[in-house]
């Protein structure tokens, strides 16, 4: 009878516990020895996954408030990390190369024109409206004094 209640906590609390061990310590442990081994394909695998798993983690932080009402995203989460993981499957590498890979290529000089023109005119603006409001500033003393 005592044995009952352990796998009922442990089934309760299997986010919890699975997470920490799936989503950092294996790929931890898989990092450490492709660096030792100074195996490439090891490693480009283990940094699609970092890379995979960070963008996970910026989602989860950027949308916590919607995420919060749905009851399975830990667990949904972990079915993501776990099949990311799994080296059979290699699904950080196939999420990176058919998801965001595609996203990076699109036009990468004409994303960083679009933002450097946008900084640009923003930086503009901004160097206007606050030399206006400097000469507006000004011109009380100056009509104040005469």
């Amino acid at each position: 009878m005592g044995f009952l209640p352990f796998i009922k906590f442990a089934l309760i609390c299997l986010d919890a516990l699975a997470w920490p061990l799936f989503a950092l310590g294996y790929p931890l442990r898989a990092s450490i020895h492709a660096i030792e081994t100074n195996s490439y394909s090891d490693t480009e695998k283990l940094v699609t996954y970092w890379v995979i798993f960070s963008l996970i983690s910026l989602f989860e932080h950027a949308f916590m408030g919607m995420l919060q009402w749905l009851p399975l995203w830990p667990y949904v989460k972990l079915t993501i990390i776990c099949l990311m993981v799994i080296p059979h499957f290699d699904g950080a590498f196939y999420v990176y190369n058919h998801f965001v890979r595609p996203c990076i290529n699109v036009h990468i000089h004409t994303i960083c024109n679009w933002f450097n023109k946008f900084q640009g005119s923003f930086l503009k603006d901004y160097v206007l409206a606050k030399a206006d409001k400097d000469v507006k500033g000004l011109e009380k003393p100056i009509a104040s004094e005469s």
